[in-house]
């Protein structure tokens, strides 16, 4: 049994397939990462459905919630080892782009939901899109190499003032932790 962030559906789904894996997943609104009262209520509420069926694997980065490895515990889950879906997708890998300049980290999921999680979420606007974002030299945006709304891009600059550059990625960080998760030898 499986509870994943919606953040990384495609990817969680698509890791999933290429392991042959057929177990059950649910997903949790990434959106929720804004409220963590409501994030946690969330995470238990995915647990206390699933938690009967088997021993819950959570995908959701460890960090998401300043409790979520004492949740997974009381759960009798295993959790990622990574703090964030990012960090899943990137590994050690971002740790030497973050050495090279203030980066703000997104997927083609954030950048479809961006809106929910700082306009909806957060009630910001373009002054605090780009008073928040200001920080940043640059958006990554994480390329799997599947179509990205050119029109999405556009709207997401528009609304932080920070050039975005694609950086094409693999799922091998995802997978990796999926098999130390599940006790498979990496091959």
């Amino acid at each position: 049994m499986f509870v994943g962030c919606s953040m990384l559906e495609n990817e969680i789904e698509q890791v999933m397939k290429k392991m042959g894996l057929q177990n059950k997943i649910v997903f949790i609104d990434a959106a929720l990462h804004v409220n963590l009262d409501r994030l946690e209520e969330a995470v238990r509420r995915r647990l206390d459905e699933t938690s009967h069926i088997g021993k819950p694997i959570i995908l959701v980065g460890n960090k998401c919630h300043p409790d979520m490895e004492l949740i997974s515990q009381e759960y009798d889950g295993q959790i990622v080892s990574r703090c964030n879906c990012l960090d899943l997708l990137l590994g050690d890998k971002m740790k030497e782009l973050d050495k090279e300049s203030n980066i703000f980290y997104i997927t083609s999921g954030w950048l479809e939901k961006w809106k929910e999680i700082f306009i909806t979420g957060l009630g910001w606007d373009e002054i605090d899109g780009r008073q928040n974002f200001g920080f940043y030299d640059k958006i990554l945006l994480l390329d799997l190499g599947t179509p990205i709304d050119d029109m999405d891009m556009l709207e997401f600059f528009e609304f932080t003032q920070v050039p975005i550059e694609l950086y094409p990625i693999s799922l091998d960080n995802l997978e990796m932790e999926l098999k130390k998760l599940l006790n498979i030898e990496s091959t």
